[in-house]
């Protein structure tokens, strides 16, 4: 098995097995101590700023159709289905896909919502989408560029994507809490998202903004 294959299995497998404690950071699931709160609130407050902003983004009225690539339980989906958008959600951990149906299943009826358990680059979709989000996605993907050129077929308008900052106390604290559970982790300066962004010219389309231990990007085609 390849060095990219062996590194999206521990993926899934990771996330396989943290799906309830993962996705309890938005306060859908089991509830939280003192203490998961204290760090919610000082070590994983971006990911509650990114929420925030992709969902102001997609929740224009040009935007209808939407794919969440790693989905994980379903949090964005959710919300997004509230917002009374056409959702379709992808990950390669089963127990995310799992906690994400179980989620949404109010909204099973509507025709508005639909799962898939896969790799994102292995799918092939037969259908091009408004808009797509990545959010918590390129801190496991070490070729970002594979990513970029299958989007640019996969989606004609906007993409909201965030990228974990490169260096500083609390990131060197999770890159070794990831290896510790055989995760890979890679993370990113503003330069090298720009560099990336560049290499498709995507640059002068994209707005990158600063939230606290992530870079949240926007493209719009």
């Amino acid at each position: 098995m390849s060095n990219k294959l062996n590194e999206t299995k521990d993926v899934a497998i990771f996330f396989h097995g943290y799906a309830e404690d993962f996705d309890s950071i938005y306060g859908h699931t089991k509830r939280r101590n003192a203490w998961q709160k204290f760090l919610d609130k000082y070590f994983r407050e971006s990911m509650r700023i990114r929420f925030d902003v992709a969902n102001k983004y997609a929740g224009e009225n040009n935007i209808q159709s939407i794919l969440d690539v790693g989905c994980g339980g379903g949090v964005y989906c959710e919300a997004l289905l509230e917002k009374g958008k056409t959702v379709t959600g992808i990950d390669i951990a089963e127990g995310m896909i799992s906690l994400a149906r179980k989620k949404t299943s109010r909204f099973d009826n509507t025709g508005r919502i639909n799962y898939i358990h896969d790799s994102y680059l292995s799918h092939k979709f037969n259908t091009k989408f408004d808009a797509a989000f990545l959010t918590g996605f390129f801190d496991y993907i070490k070729y970002p560029l594979e990513i970029f050129e299958k989007l640019q077929t996969d989606v004609s308008k906007e993409l909201y994507m965030s990228f974990p900052k490169s260096g500083g106390i609390l990131g060197w604290q999770r890159k070794i809490r990831y290896r510790m559970r055989n995760c890979p982790l890679y993370y990113y300066s503003e330069k090298d998202i720009q560099s990336l962004l560049t290499k498709m010219e995507w640059l002068e389309k994209a707005t990158i903004i600063s939230i606290k231990r992530d870079f949240f990007v926007r493209v719009a085609f």
